[in-house]
């Protein structure tokens, strides 16, 4: 078997190629649209000709590259019989299977996450009958489970009903492949590891820790993750009922793009926050193309009803172009030839986007001054901590609530790193909002320096008591970097010889009161998680 998985590290997606070299034959499963090349490249390196493409759903956060990869390949395109699609295909039932060579694909019908979603047992028949691992679509990932929203309570129903039927009953030792990681919007809490274990999963997954049907459904139901930006007409497309186009953009020189803009074109600036903020043909949007999940953010964000001008460096031109095809942005009618530099030199209007720290911010605050301050990530960011009197507008939402926003107050907009909010300001700009300041750094920043935060629901209270004396440091909620200052200000109360107790949520949490106990002089006496919470006893010498 020659079996090799593809990430689009930017959203999150995997896809499979999946042969057999004796067969010299390969099917690819959900392949995206910007990868198609890729998977003939590696296809011809190892010798295989693509003969196959299967869907394990209808996806709604990019557009599959079926089409485009069996025009190049000439390979049959399979998806389950309920997809409805309207393009060339063969359709795929429960109990179905594909074959090359000696790999066999065998399909299982696991809807929930969609009515058409299938998860597929690969086996390896020269060296077993058994599956040795699952593709398991959006059914599982590793540490969630697929979204149940565009079907509501009865997709979770049937997510609970698919999980049980078709994956619980395996062996623990069969391996874990989902259609989606880390930085998905499919899911909520995905791992970005690539891979698992069905054992694994059933140990730690918390989808497995609810036998009763009802507390599972209220639980995936709870915190679902924004729908992706577009996906009505990101599914469309994949069904086949609305035509796929390529964008083939131009050179614009300043005049010419100046012109399309009065007509309703739109600049897509690539740029960084900062380069952005010092200056920027008025009414652009801002997504810095090294942004996580560019691409979703241009689609949920872009005006509807014009074409898109990019603003950028000529090496990102393209790649933005391959990008934005894998979600149906395809309107994009060219570039700017030389940027802000002839923009300028031609004496055209230039906005700006005033950048500020953390600590100007703490400052005007502290000062009292009449500051708003937009907080504009998601509604389980916020919930996990924001800054007290803030307001809330999720960046999908601020333009369309940008009503909420006091007119004429100074307002700072603060996201989890400062990309998001430079994306809103862009986009309240386009809408006349003035005065607004993008935070650098974000909520990380603000958090790292010690900062305070509130949370609009109560902290997990599933963590073990805190040991009789010791002081209770409570970082939960909080993601990294470890909030340093904030274990610096509590070592000052430790007595010599006393304890000090941290909770937390982040992961990465333990490796970083490691890193701190080693310069400060005190040392962990004691580990324990539950529910969660990771719990760290440290004792400083006396």
């Amino acid at each position: 078997m020659i079996f090799q998985q593809f990430l689009n590290e930017d959203s999150g997606c995997l896809s499979y190629l999946i042969g057999c070299g004796d067969a010299g034959q390969a099917i690819v499963v959900d392949p995206g649209r910007d990868r198609v090349n890729e998977y003939l490249r590696f296809a011809r390196k190892k010798g295989l000709r693509i003969a196959h493409v299967l869907e394990t759903h209808t996806h709604a956060d990019h557009i599959s590259g079926n089409r485009d990869l069996a025009a190049a390949s000439e390979a049959a395109i399979h998806v389950h019989a309920s997809a409805g699609v309207a393009f060339e295909h063969a359709d795929v039932s429960d109990g179905d299977t594909l074959r090359v060579g000696k790999v066999e694909l065998k399909i299982a019908h696991t809807p929930g996450h969609t009515p058409d979603s299938i998860s597929v047992f690969v086996i390896d028949h020269s060296r077993g009958p058994e599956p040795w691992f699952v593709l398991t679509g959006d059914l599982l990932f590793v540490g969630s489970v697929g979204r149940p929203d565009l079907g509501g309570e009865r997709a979770a129903e049937d997510i609970y009903e698919s999980l049980r039927r078709v994956l619980l009953p395996l062996d623990d030792l069969v391996e874990v492949y989902p259609a989606h990681g880390g930085g998905s919007s499919c899911g909520k809490g995905m791992s970005s590891k690539g891979g698992s274990t069905i054992g694994f999963e059933r140990r730690f997954n918390p989808a497995f820790r609810y036998d009763d049907k009802r507390a599972f459904v209220d639980f995936i139901m709870a915190g679902i993750p924004p729908k992706p930006a577009a996906f009505e007409k990101i599914v469309a497309k994949n069904k086949g009922l609305v035509p796929l186009v390529s964008a083939k953009p131009r050179p614009y020189a300043a005049r010419e793009a100046r012109e399309a803009i009065a007509q309703g074109a739109c600049v897509l600036d690539l740029r960084d926050a900062a380069e952005f903020g010092e200056g920027h043909v008025p009414g652009a949007l801002n997504v810095w193309i090294e942004s996580p999940q560019f691409a979703e953010r241009v689609a949920g964000m872009a005006p509807a009803g014009g074409p898109l001008l990019l603003m950028g460096a000529p090496s990102d031109l393209d790649r933005a172009v391959t990008a934005l095809s894998r979600v149906g942005v395809d309107d994009i009618a060219g570039f700017l030839r030389y940027g802000m530099v002839e923009w300028r030199t031609e004496g055209f209007p230039i906005e700006t986007a005033p950048q500020m720290t953390v600590h100007d911010l703490a400052d005007w605050l502290e000062q009292g001054r009449d500051v708003v301050v937009l907080d504009v990530r998601e509604p389980a960011e916020w919930d996990d901590g924001h800054i007290d009197g803030a307001l809330h507008l999720p960046m999908f939402e601020a333009a369309a609530r940008r009503g909420e926003i006091p007119e004429g107050r100074l307002t700072a907009v603060v996201c989890a790193g400062g990309l998001r909010s430079s994306t809103v300001i862009s986009a309240l700009q386009r809408h006349g909002v003035a005065n607004l300041h993008n935070v650098t750094g974000g909520m990380t920043a603000w958090v790292k320096a010690g900062y305070g935060i509130t949370r609009q629901r109560p902290a997990p209270s599933t963590a073990p008591a805190p040991s009789s004396g010791a002081r209770v440091v409570d970082c939960r909620g909080l993601s990294c970097p470890w909030p340093s200052m904030k274990l610096a200000k509590a070592i000052v109360d430790v007595a010599p010889g006393g304890l000090l107790e941290v909770l937390a949520t982040d992961p990465g949490a333990p490796a970083d009161l490691d890193a701190f106990s080693k310069r400060t002089g005190h040392r962990v006496v004691e580990r324990s998680e539950s529910g969660g919470v990771l719990a760290s006893s440290s004792s400083e010498a006396p």
